[in-house]
């Protein structure tokens, strides 16, 4: 070997490859917290969307609480997302409609379990424009 190639192999302290390592390991959790994560919030996104349409939907159309209740829990049982119907608050004042809803989604990371706490609202007014 070249004598400047051997200063530099026997000269280096593995500084290099324990920062290699490390950024790896970071990379790899920052990957996997990524995969838990993203479906659910792109549920949520998706839920969201939905309680905005049917809140405008709703009021346009004058449908009752029962049934735009029951729309929306049909919605989130295609996301996945397990909602009850204590979860769901419909209010009327004032010539407007307020829709509520308060879930949480559990996700484990094999180390710790977190609760995702989503709160979505949507207000529309009642009656056509």
């Amino acid at each position: 070997m070249k004598p400047c190639i051997r200063r530099s192999l026997h000269g280096s302290d593995g500084k290099g490859m324990i920062g290699c390592v490390i950024s790896i390991v970071l990379i790899g959790i920052a990957i996997y917290a990524s995969i838990k994560l993203v479906p659910v919030y792109y549920a949520n996104y998706a839920l969201e969307s939905y309680v905005k349409g049917e809140a405008s939907r709703a009021g346009a159309h004058y449908l009752e609480d029962a049934a735009i209740i029951n729309s929306i829990l049909d919605a989130a049982k295609k996301n996945d997302i397990e909602l009850g119907k204590k979860n769901v608050t419909v209010r009327r004042f004032a010539g407007q409609m307020f829709i509520e809803v308060n879930y949480a989604v559990p996700v484990d990371f094999e180390v710790f379990k977190h609760n995702l706490n989503f709160q979505i609202k949507a207000s529309s007014l009642i009656g056509s424009l």
